[in-house]
């Protein structure tokens, strides 16, 4: 049986933006380098932020996406590294996220303004913290343009679980024939062609008012 939002905009074309490598520059390797090597070191840098680490950052990312408490995620992390250079990063790491924040991805504010300019209805879809996209859209004033977004930490549901593209559609009221998903990492793009969105790789700003044209949205 085919999905059916509440209340569906049926006759919009509406857009809905991943946030992070979309939208925003989040790098919280990059971002935290300095701070690091100031008061830990460059080793426990490399070490806390190894994608292969069994329980690194990246493993502790993910549960925060998926709705741990940053307290929690944090205990967990000193308990299983206790004894260890660098036992602290992750409270180092929390105590100075907003270092992450590198700014938005160039020409994705100008492409935000241009769609709400032309009355294209915008929205969010974002594994992000709850706490990490009030921020950004506190900093970032086009982030503000968004009607609203579905935060992956809020529902406890991921990309690519098909279940989140479908609260997204029911939450915003679109149709998802009628709407264009852009996300940076290929499963999730198809995750979300799979339950019924229009959606592609995003690559550049650039790239994605060519992929929009061609999808119909009006710029």
């Amino acid at each position: 049986m085919p999905y059916t939002p509440k209340n569906r905009r049926s006759e919009e074309a509406n857009v809905i933006f991943d946030f992070c490598d979309v939208l925003l520059q989040w790098d919280p390797k990059g971002g935290t380098y300095d701070l690091f090597a100031e008061r830990s070191s460059v080793d426990v840098w490399k070490a806390f932020y190894d994608k292969d680490a069994d329980y690194g950052f990246w493993h502790y990312d993910g549960l925060l996406d998926a709705g741990m408490d940053a307290a929690e995620a944090a205990a967990d992390y000193r308990r299983r590294h206790a004894g260890e250079r660098g036992e602290e990063a992750f409270d180092l790491y929390l105590a100075h996220r907003d270092l992450a924040f590198r700014g938005m991805i160039p020409g994705m504010d100008t492409l935000l303004e241009l769609l709400h300019a032309r009355g294209v209805p915008t929205w969010g879809l974002t594994n992000f913290t709850a706490d990490a996209v009030a921020y950004a859209q506190d900093r970032y004033p086009a982030m503000r343009l968004l009607n609203d977004v579905v935060v992956s930490s809020v529902e406890r549901l991921k990309k690519p679980d098909r279940r989140i593209y479908e609260l997204a559609a029911e939450r915003f009221g679109v149709d998802p024939a009628r709407s264009v998903f852009i996300d940076d990492k290929p499963w999730n793009v198809e995750a979300a062609r799979d339950a019924g969105f229009q959606a592609f790789v995003f690559v550049n700003a650039m790239d994605a008012r060519g992929q929009l044209a061609q999808a119909g949205v009006r710029l």
